[in-house]
Formats: structure tokens, sequence, C-alpha cells
């Protein structure tokens, strides 16, 4: 097997505005390098450069292109490390420009523009570090698709923000996440066939490059789930299908990790979740709510597709015009899974439903708007985020 090159690493050990972590990093790399015996040969050679850390090994670097993760390791002299799990523990490419650093808290406060501007200007500084021409580019896209759930006309800048950083480097570590971005972007403007299409692509590579398996079955989660609002329900069927056999054949890989066979089985449930959106769009609420109820009650299902069978039932409640006992159903999922990924959704819902009891509730409206706030302010950049700003226009 040939053996790309993982990391094009910096001449020098990067100064770190916390110079006690610094210090550490400096003794750690001459112990280890000691320890090694690395001749001044080798050490005056352009190559990669590893340090040992405390509770595992770090790569630091100016950028890290590979698109392969678990099946294809690094290898120098008697040390091989991988870029997926626990064997490398972090990836540092050292200190950014202030700009960058204030332009992530700017964004942080939801000052999009300020942000923006502020990261474009780590990008024209002279001598600026390489990884933030890629990192620089892809927070701006970043940025954009925030802003976009709050104004829509922006998304179609992020697409081209996320366009420009896949050029730069076409086996960015970070591909993945790019692909992801612009596919929500897509949606996010309207353009369902080019969300499907990232998202394909995204699964494609995940399966034949290695990106991991949270990779491989967020794409193919989501793909099914843009088919299915897109008003394809036939073709999201086929995917949630396809979903569910490669998330119960991960589940069972002992070679995975823990972690990784729990995201399995998590994926394999939601994609059980599916057969019950569908009865509620064949419009066999009450079977739906049999349906999901069966699930939230299933102890040896994960939490978080116990979370979302919540808020199907709810959904199938609601179809029912069930509005109090839905209510009542999505207010348990902010309470007893309020750190899952469904806590968004449910919130959404909320409003959804304050909204149609606003007529029959003392300051129902007042309270739908609340909830569409929320959504807005903590969810950002997420669907519902935008469903929520769509609704408070």
């Amino acid at each position: 097997m040939r053996d790309p090159s993982i990391v094009i690493a910096g001449p020098n050990l990067p100064e770190s505005k916390d110079r006690m972590s610094c210090a550490r990093r400096v003794a750690a790399a001459t112990a280890i390098l000691t320890m090694l015996a690395i001749v001044p040969a080798a050490l005056a050679a352009r190559a990669d450069r590893i340090w040992q850390t405390s509770g595992g090994r770090a790569i630091i670097a100016d950028a890290v292109s590979q698109d392969h993760y678990d099946l294809v390791k690094y290898k120098k002299g008697t040390v091989a490390l991988t870029l997926e799990g626990m064997k490398v523990r972090a990836i540092d490419y050292g200190d950014a420009p202030e700009s960058y650093d204030l332009a992530m808290d700017s964004r942080e406060a939801g000052n999009f523009e300020n942000a923006i501007s502020l990261f474009r200007a780590a990008l024209a500084e002279s001598g600026v570090r390489p990884w933030i021409k890629l990192h620089g580019t892809h927070e701006i896209a970043e940025t954009y698709r925030m802003w976009g759930a709050k104004e829509r006309s922006h998304f179609a800048d992020a697409i081209k923000a996320y366009d420009e950083a896949l050029a730069i480097d076409p086996k960015a570590r970070i591909r993945p996440d790019l692909l992801f971005g612009r596919s929500q972007a897509q949606l996010g403007a309207g353009n369902l066939e080019a969300a499907v299409a990232d998202l394909d692509t995204l699964a494609k590579e995940a399966a034949s490059n290695g990106y991991g398996v949270r990779w491989e079955l967020t794409a193919l989660y989501e793909k099914a789930v843009t088919l299915d609002e897109g008003g394809k329900p036939d073709e999201a069927k086929r995917e949630y299908s396809r979903l569910q056999t490669q998330a119960r054949s991960f589940a069972g890989m002992a070679s995975l990790t823990e972690k990784e066979r729990d995201l399995a089985a998590q994926m394999a449930g939601l994609a059980r979740l599916a057969q019950g959106k569908v009865l509620i769009r064949d419009g066999k609420a009450q079977d739906a709510e049999r349906f999901f109820s069966d699930i939230v009650n299933d102890s040896n299902e994960v939490d978080g597709v116990r979370a979302q069978a919540l808020i199907g039932k709810a959904e199938a409640l609601m179809a029912q015009k069930k509005l109090k006992e839905a209510q009542l159903a999505l207010a348990t999922v902010r309470v007893k899974f309020y750190s899952s990924d469904a806590l968004a959704e449910a919130t959404y819902l909320l409003g959804v439903v304050a909204e149609e009891l606003g007529a029959a509730e003392p300051k129902g409206g007042q309270l739908a708007q609340g909830y569409f706030l929320e959504v807005v302010d903590r969810h950002s950049g997420s669907k519902w985020a935008r469903k929520a700003q769509e609704k408070l226009n």
C-alpha cells in the first residue's frame, strides 16, 4: 500500500499564547526526541514533527492534507499513528492571528457581518500560517450559513465560500465538513438536487476513503431526510432502508470503537423511526402514535432514538389535534433528553403547538414566539432555526 503524507509540517513549534502550555510542549518534545535518539541529519531534513503530550500523542502542523483516516497510517521510524480514534489525541495547527480569534468570538455573539470581516482580515495578514487559508475560508462559509438562517440570501454566499475552500485543497482533512456544510447551505437556498448530490458524494467518499463511521452514516441519514422532506418519499424509503442495513452491520463490528457502535445503533433506530413518519403521511396517525410509543418504551433502544420517537409521537398527536398531549411529549424531550440532537426540533414544534393553541391559550402567541426565538438563538445554522425564522417573519 502506498504511504502518502498525512502531515505537512511547519519548520518550528508554533509559539503559543499560553506560555505555560508552550513550555510544557517544548519540554515534552525535547524529552521524546532525546528518548528516540533522532540524529541531527534527520532533524535537519524536511519532515513531519510528532510531539508527545500528556494523555496521548498530538500532531503539530501547518496543514493536514489526507483524505484517508483509519485505513492509511503515517509511519516515521517506529511510530505509527492514525487520524482516527485515540491514537492521535489532537492536531494542533498553531496559533491563529488575533483577528481570527476575534472573528470566532464575534460569530458566537451573533455578529455575523463583523465576524466575516475579521476572518477576511486574518486571511489578508502577511505571514499568515498556511492552515489559516483553508480553515479561515471554511469559517467564512460556516458564518454565512448561520447568517442564512436569519437572512436567506446569505446561503448563496455560504455556497460560494464552501466552493472556495474545497478548491484550496481537494484532499483536506476537513473535506467531509465542507461537503456536509455545503449540502446544508444548498438546502437552505432551495437547491434540493445539489444538496442531495453533496450528501451522496460524502457517503461514497466516506465508504471508500475511510472518513469514519460517523460521516458515512450521517451522510446516508441526511440524504434520506432531505429526500423525504423534499417530497420524494419513494427515494427516501430506499435510502432509509440502505441506512438501516449499513448501520446494523456497523453496530455488530467488534473492530469499531464503542462510540462508533453506539452511533450505528442510534442510526439504525432513526431509520426505524422513518416507518412511523410514513404512517403519519399516509393518514394513519393513530397507528403512528402506537408505533412511536412502542419505541419510547423500548428500554433496549438508545436515548437519541427514544427522544426522536417522542417527537414522532407528538407529531402523530398533532395530526389528531391532541395538542395538549403533543405538548407534554415535546416537553418531555426537553426535560429528559435535554442534550440530545432532538432538542432543536422539539423546541420548534413546541412553538408550532403553542401557535395552534394561541386563540384558546392565554399568551399562546407570545409563548410560540419565545420558542421560535430560542431555536434561532441557540441552534443557529440548523434547519430548525431556518423554519423558526420563517415563523418569526
